[in-house]
């Protein structure tokens, strides 16, 4: 869980380690985000402005209260497919926030010159999150089953 002065606690950086190693899946574990050491270019872009920083230490925070990650002594401790479920359910419970955060990864990751260039959709088979729809329609009104007289 962040500290309160928003900063990240080591516990969360290898969770944040842990989360953009899932959210960018590669073939080849040495180009992986965190292996090329862009957490701190995540994090620094995140904090760039309020709205990416809240998602970020919400994702963060969310993370750290899985409560599967709790019985196994954190989030770095589950298993990969352990790991993907907690995150899918971060997405679906904060899909704005997540959509942000996953935003500026592969944004980051992409720019980074040792890696491949971005794909032009993320619909690949290897890629599982960003497939959240979010929905901000807000539900019609069930219209009266009566007949109006006119």
């Amino acid at each position: 869980m962040p500290n309160q002065d928003g900063s990240l606690t080591n516990s969360d950086k290898i969770t944040f380690t842990q989360l953009l190693n899932r959210v960018v899946p590669v073939d080849d574990p040495k180009f992986g985000a965190a292996a090329l050491g862009l957490r701190n270019l995540v994090e620094e872009r995140s904090k760039a402005n309020p709205s990416s920083n809240s998602a970020l230490l919400r994702i963060i925070d969310a993370l750290s209260l899985d409560m599967m990650a709790h019985a196994v002594g954190g989030f770095a401790a589950l298993t990969v497919d352990e790991q993907i479920s907690a995150i899918h359910n971060v997405e679906t419970t904060l899909p704005e926030e997540f959509n942000i955060i996953l935003g500026i990864t592969r944004d980051v990751y992409y720019e980074d010159e040792r890696n491949p260039k971005r794909p032009t959709n993320f619909d690949g088979d290897n890629e599982i999150f960003g497939k959240v729809v979010i929905d901000i329609e807000r539900p019609k009104p069930k219209q009266s089953r009566r007949k109006l007289r006119a």
